[in-house]
């Protein structure tokens, strides 16, 4: 069936529209992720170094990765220390620990080789961090930063 020269236009431009949408959004996932590496990296980082001054603990007992709290410590007694970094300032969705990061944390507090797990609050302003002083989470507690 041969289509008329309108139902081409209509047909077209409804593609067109389809391919427009979606690389909008490619380009605004792009920024949004770029964006984040930006921010959380060097503020983990960061409290990484401020760890390693101000607990005096070696920068080899200190961890990062996924699927965990952000940072963890492995103090001297073979104990682990847990902390969690989010934004002091920022939507609320930011700012507050996630279902998936709260049952870690419960699961986490339930081990006995985990002494403590923190939450630390920070601030960016252009290329300065401040870290305020950290929240100790207990199971009594986390639900009220959830």
């Amino acid at each position: 069936m041969n289509k008329t020269n309108p139902e081409r236009s209509m047909i077209a431009k409804k593609a067109w529209r389809t391919r427009r949408g979606n690389i909008k959004r490619t380009k605004s996932q792009k920024a949004g992720l770029k964006a984040q590496e930006k921010t959380r990296k060097p503020v983990e980082y960061g409290y990484i170094d401020e760890l390693a001054k101000i607990k005096k603990t070696k920068k080899s007992n200190i961890f990062h990765h996924e699927g965990l709290p952000d940072i963890m410590v492995i103090t001297e007694e073979g104990k682990l220390r847990f902390y969690e970094i989010k934004p002091r300032i920022g939507s609320k969705k930011r700012k507050r620990l996630n279902p998936r990061q709260v049952e870690t944390i419960k699961r986490l507090l339930s081990n006995a080789q985990v002494e403590e797990v923190h939450l630390v609050r920070y601030e960016k302003r252009g290329e300065q961090i401040t870290y305020n002083a950290s929240i100790r989470l207990t199971k009594s507690n986390i639900l009220e930063y959830a």
